[in-house]
């Protein structure tokens, strides 16, 4: 998880991600942060983030964004 929050400050250094339940609904990211979020998270941990991953539902939270890698294969501490 702590990685996860990395990338997220990374995308927005102002917001405190570990208070909120919805990124999205909160405003804490916007559409191009999701698109600078999916760069970072292909960068990290290798995999290929889809146009179709790239809705809000998938990066609203970080169990969210857990289950996105998860399907995407990738395993262990996030």
């Amino acid at each position: 998880m702590k990685k996860i929050i990395e990338l997220l400050q990374d995308v927005n250094k102002d917001a405190d991600f570990t208070k909120s339940d919805d990124f999205i609904s909160d405003g804490l990211l916007d559409s191009m942060d999701l698109q600078m979020l999916a760069v970072a998270i292909e960068d990290e941990y290798g995999v290929k983030v889809a146009g179709t991953d790239l809705v809000p539902m998938n990066f609203a939270s970080i169990e969210a964004i857990k289950d996105l890698l998860r399907s995407h294969g990738v395993e262990g501490d996030l």
